[in-house]
């Protein structure tokens, strides 16, 4: 319960940004308060402990051996384990792809066109043009390889490819210096934010309305219809929710922040996790089709195997309008097409998560779209010395879409309310 009227800083959002935040600020003698409108931490990490194993109906890996997110797993006595299992350096060896309901042989010459277009796209140094518009230049309307490449980009970047910049995209993997290893945790990513809200004063079932500013400090008004005074505010909710103007600003945040915030796209996925009884399939890392449901992976435990749907950009959609009945189907026919009949006798159970039509996240994470330029430099900018704004959308080192993004975007919010207590 909210025991005050007044705070020296208030954090709105308590997935991993908020929380890295709030440990910063506290680590420095002050006692944040964070609100979190959902009934749970995390955002939009989300781990499934209902089986024996912990499945990520959200954010799933570590993206990098050198990122953020082991500084504080160490802290934690956390560990992860690279994925895939198979194979600790994993490149390309364990990608599969299938064409008309059919897996394809490991050795497809597909794979090695895919791949070198892909990186190819990764490494563009050009003009400004679209994901879409720039493979298209690359290749033939009959290259099979421009739909696998599309829909992948489609899925990495929750994105729609006609407005995908590839300048912008290639440049963020150029400034990425987290690495390219993905580590799994077998504990579950929920532990993460669970180790990081010990000993922080959370309000859950608490959404902020409305914030109405001035240089000197901030009045927020509630969904509990209680209102806050503070002299600091640190915004971390998604981008979608900005965009649609939640929580309300008063008076209107400036011109320029409010075209950053709309010159950014949010993204869309939408996941399915099966659960089966034993593996039936063969041993890889990711499956591309051209299927409804564009990549799958294997996921839970040796004793509890789980296969993980994931589709990214408009097509997110497409999978989530046949609700949660359709789409479970429509993954398991997809899945009995690919590996056989045992699959079906295999399953456990299966769930979709449709992160677009979660209230809180409207989305799964942003992306830079066609003109977007330097709209992620504007968006992480503080307004006077009382609104700081951290989340995904506002890394500015590559890390975009990622946790260890959101959590150096946390860090950062956090040392800038302490510049400004000093000033």
């Amino acid at each position: 319960m909210i025991t005050h009227s007044s705070y020296d800083v208030v954090i709105i959002g308590a997935g991993v940004a908020g929380l890295a935040a709030a440990q910063r600020l506290q680590e420095a003698g002050l006692n944040p308060l964070v609100l979190e409108a959902r009934d749970r931490l995390g955002g939009r990490i989300w781990s499934d402990y209902n089986l024996t194993a912990p499945v990520e109906l959200g954010a799933e890996f570590i993206h990098g051996e050198h990122a953020a997110t082991w500084q504080l797993l160490a802290q934690a006595g956390l560990t992860a384990e690279p994925w895939p299992r198979e194979v600790a350096n994993f490149k390309e060896k364990f990608r599969r792809y299938a064409q008309a309901d059919k897996l394809l042989p490991a050795d497809t010459v597909l794979a090695e066109q895919v791949l070198q277009l892909y990186e190819q796209v990764e490494h563009y140094n050009g003009p400004e043009i679209s994901v879409e518009a720039l493979v298209q230049q690359l290749t033939q309307p009959d290259d099979p390889a421009r739909f696998y490449v599309l829909s992948r980009f489609a899925c990495v970047e929750a994105a729609e490819v006609n407005r995908l910049s590839a300048k912008s995209m290639a440049e963020e993997r150029r400034q990425n210096s987290a690495g390219g290893q993905n580590f799994h945790m077998p504990t579950g990513y929920s532990t993460l934010p669970q180790f990081m809200a010990q000993y922080l004063t959370i309000e859950y079932h608490v959404a902020v309305q409305q914030i109405v500013w001035h240089d000197h400090g901030a009045t927020l008004h509630l969904s509990n219809e209680h209102t806050i005074d503070t002299h600091q505010v640190i915004i971390t909710v998604p981008l979608s929710l900005l965009q649609a103007d939640i929580p309300h600003f008063e008076p209107a945040l400036p011109a320029a922040k409010q075209q950053a915030i709309h010159a950014l796209a949010m993204g869309q996925v939408t996941k399915l996790a099966f659960w089966f009884s034993h593996v039936c399939w063969p041993s890889f890392s990711f499956v591309n089709t051209d299927g409804l449901v564009l990549a799958w992976w294997a996921g839970g435990s040796p004793t509890q195997p789980v296969l993980m749907g994931y589709v990214g950009g408009p097509q997110a959609l497409e999978l989530a309008a046949l609700g949660q009945t359709g789409a479970v189907a429509q993954g398991l026919t997809e899945l009995t097409q690919l590996f056989g009949a045992e699959i079906e006798t295999a399953f456990i159970k299966g769930q979709m998560v449709d992160w677009s039509s979660d209230p809180w996240s409207r989305g799964a994470y942003s992306y830079t779209p066609l003109g977007a330029g330097q709209a992620r430099v504007e968006l992480a900018a503080p307004v006077a010395n009382t609104l700081f704004f951290a989340g995904e959308a506002t890394s500015v080192n590559g890390h975009v879409g990622t946790v260890h993004g959101a959590i150096e975007s946390g860090w950062r919010a956090a040392a800038a309310v302490l510049t400004g207590r000093q000033s």
